[in-house]
């Protein structure tokens, strides 16, 4: 009896633990941006743009800055990036105030348990499309790419 409920205590943490995929219901989501101001993502988001390394990131907010201003908006899109990984010094030092300077919000993922519930494939961004709250798909891409996709949004 003690081996059963074992198995189904691993079994759900496992099921539990699963990152988020095509078919899955988002619950609301609530970051810090790089204003340190708590922002929500509920269930009228319809586009997120994540980017989990370093490289990824920069490339995406140079694609970000070039798209036209409102874009994320319009769509209600949401760029968010994982920075869990970098060094306090580093990001209170050089990223954040480089990141307010970005004429877009950023999202950031500060706890490694948290990007951890989203699909990433290294080198490339994530791409959710969500309706009612419900992700529809997921895309992997160049953050090159996205600027087709802004203009498809």
């Amino acid at each position: 009896m003690k081996r059963i409920i074992i198995t189904i205590i691993l079994l759900c943490q496992i099921l539990w633990a699963a990152p988020f995929g095509k078919g899955d219901t988002l619950p609301v989501l609530t970051w810090k941006n790089q204003f340190d101001r708590q922002v929500s993502v509920g269930k009228d988001a319809r586009v997120l743009i994540m980017a989990f390394e370093k490289d990824v990131a920069v490339e995406t907010a140079k694609v970000l800055t070039r798209a036209p201003k409102g874009v994320l908006e319009r769509h209600r899109a949401y760029y968010i990036s994982d920075i869990s990984s970098m060094p306090s010094v580093i990001t209170s030092w050089f990223a954040l105030p480089k990141m307010k300077k970005y004429p877009f919000e950023v999202l950031l993922i500060r706890q490694k348990e948290e990007g951890e519930k989203f699909l990433h494939q290294q080198g490339k961004i994530t791409l959710y499309r969500l309706k009612r709250g419900n992700v529809i798909s997921v895309e992997y891409m160049a953050p090159k790419r996205l600027e087709k996709v802004l203009e498809q949004l």
